[in-house]
């Protein structure tokens, strides 16, 4: 089903009890998943599996359960279910529910994705022309600093989204225009270009405590331009500061209103929660601005301060 059909679908109001959304543009995806939920009147859940929620649709119960919208990301044991997809597909009505598979990486499922198309949107991500022009209306910034936003971003939705967020709290608290707020932030590094794998890798052992990958990891990081120690404290400091806003939120306050970040970001990021306690999280990210701040003024050597982190947060 091309994305097209699905926004005419919803336009007219008209709701599916199943779909299954792939690509890796996962903001655009929330856009739609919202979308349903307001059509629907339904109450959004994320769920870990399939297996629960279609073993109760399929039990006769003494008490109704109360219908969902019930989004499920890459679900390995769906993608091997053959035995129900037919009856998903084919579904008229799920006891008022609507399940949203997501996938990201599943180009080689040619077999699942064939048999699923009925119900398939692909999300990819937006073309270079359509995004800076939808920047360019939202902030009146010149075409050229949105080019360089959406190049920055690798045409990732989302992440400009939050870049977007950033640049806007930055002008906010400082009193700048979208224009300075720009310029300035470039100065700064707040807005930088996309990270490669192999920090996230390393940066990601960090923030979910596997010690033993992280010391595996730091001398191949060395070798690499992504071993600039600033260019790792700041993402450790942003990567930690959300943890520790997104921990100390309640659950059900930990939404994209209160806190400023996408649903999807959210998520992804309470995955990696509670592996440090609060009073932890606060010491990393003040240890983190005191390695920043000693490597600019030069009472820290560069070289020492990731391996001084790790032994402190270990």
């Amino acid at each position: 089903m091309d994305i097209s059909i699905l926004k005419q679908e919803l336009l007219d109001k008209k709701i599916r009890p199943f779909y299954v959304f792939i690509g890796d543009e996962l903001a655009l995806e929330d856009i739609y998943i919202d979308k349903i939920c307001e059509i629907s009147g339904l109450e959004k859940v994320r769920i870990e599996s399939l297996k629960p929620i279609y073993s109760r649709l399929n039990t006769k119960g003494l008490f109704k359960i109360k219908p969902k919208v019930n989004i499920i990301r890459n679900d390995e044991e769906y993608l091997k279910a053959e035995s129900i997809w037919s009856k998903l597909i084919d579904a008229q009505d799920l006891k008022g529910n609507i399940i949203i598979m997501l996938y990201t990486g599943i180009d080689k499922a040619k077999e699942f994705i064939k048999i699923h198309e009925p119900v398939l949107t692909r999300f990819d991500h937006i073309g270079s022309s359509l995004l800076k022009n939808r920047l360019q209306a939202t902030t009146g910034m010149p075409l050229p600093y949105c080019e360089d936003i959406v190049k920055m971003c690798g045409n990732d939705y989302g992440r400009i989204k939050n870049e977007l967020y950033k640049l806007g709290e930055f002008g906010r608290l400082n009193g700048y225009s979208w224009n300075t707020a720009y310029l300035e932030a470039k100065k700064c590094n707040l807005i930088h270009e996309e990270i490669g794998d192999i920090i996230f890798e390393f940066t990601g052992a960090i923030e979910t405590r596997n010690i033993k990958k992280a010391y595996q990891l730091y001398p191949k990081i060395l070798q690499t331009e992504d071993g600039n120690a600033i260019k790792l404290i700041t993402v450790l400091y942003n990567s930690f500061r959300q943890i520790l806003m997104i921990q100390s939120t309640p659950n059900n306050e930990r939404t994209e209103s209160i806190l400023g970040i996408s649903q999807n970001m959210i998520y992804v990021i309470s995955q990696k929660c509670n592996r440090y306690n609060v009073f932890e999280l606060v010491d990393i990210v003040k240890t983190l601005r005191y390695l920043e701040k000693g490597i600019k003024i030069g009472t820290i050597e560069e070289k020492f301060a990731i391996p001084y982190l790790m032994g402190v947060i270990w």
